[in-house]
């Protein structure tokens, strides 16, 4: 019973460390104010809305506050070309509420996934920790197959697969916004996306590099001690 507890309890550990990583790494790159003002500059955010920079910077805390759930609407005032106006249009802010349930749903599935991890780990590490090195191992080597071929994928046309992003996670068309009426969308081009998508894979790859290193040490150590004992 206890050997199938813990396959189990490895399953979980495997299927669990990719999701707290890569939902971390989407929440420490969206709620990364510093990012957002390098791209706006970048991309001249400013020239293409005709909000200053200090607007632009209000308006994106006060998204940012909205996604996290720390305020309740998303209707934001400020001056573009030198006059007072709402932001978002009714279309935007529907499309927002749908971001901000899907971040909702993504903190929370990190935070179970989290949970999970912990406990399958000290499962593992109390019944079976010489199997701890495989299960790392192959808990990176899976996410890190997927990521290298998505980023090959995004690199061939970001475009087609970001509409797919939006069909599979959307069963509406509220994120199909209008360039040259709707701000939201001049703040965030296509190419701001696909910068930040390419930030989110960079610090997972990166990561589960780590994570494999340190299961490639266990298992070296591992070997050594058995050689050792051989002797």
């Amino acid at each position: 019973m206890t050997k199938k507890i813990v396959i189990i309890m490895q399953v979980l550990f495997i299927i669990a460390l990719p999701i707290v990583l890569i939902f971390t790494d989407v929440q420490l790159s969206t709620f990364d104010l510093d990012y957002y003002q390098k791209k706006y500059e970048e991309y001249n955010i400013m020239r293409k809305t005709g909000i200053e920079k200090d607007d632009l910077m209000y308006i994106t805390e006060e998204l940012l506050d909205y996604l996290r759930g720390d305020r309740e609407g998303i209707k934001i005032w400020a001056n573009v070309n030198g006059e007072k106006e709402q932001i978002f249009e009714s279309r935007e802010i529907a499309h927002l509420y749908d971001v901000k349930e899907l971040f909702s749903k993504g903190f929370l599935t990190r935070n179970i996934s989290l949970v999970i991890l912990f406990l399958s780990f000290i499962f593992i590490i109390i019944y079976n920790r010489k199997s701890l090195y495989k299960t790392v191992i192959i808990s990176c080597l899976i996410p890190l197959g997927i990521m290298l071929v998505m980023g090959i994928l995004l690199a061939t046309d970001f475009y087609k697969y970001f509409t797919y992003f939006h069909l599979i996670l959307f069963d509406n068309d509220l994120w199909l916004l209008d360039p040259k009426t709707d701000i939201l969308i001049q703040m965030y081009p296509l190419s701001f996306f696909n910068s930040i998508a390419y930030k989110i894979i960079t610090m997972f790859l990166i990561e589960l590099l780590a994570i494999l290193t340190f299961g490639l040490i266990l298992k070296t150590n591992r070997f050594i001690k058995k050689l050792n004992i051989n002797r």
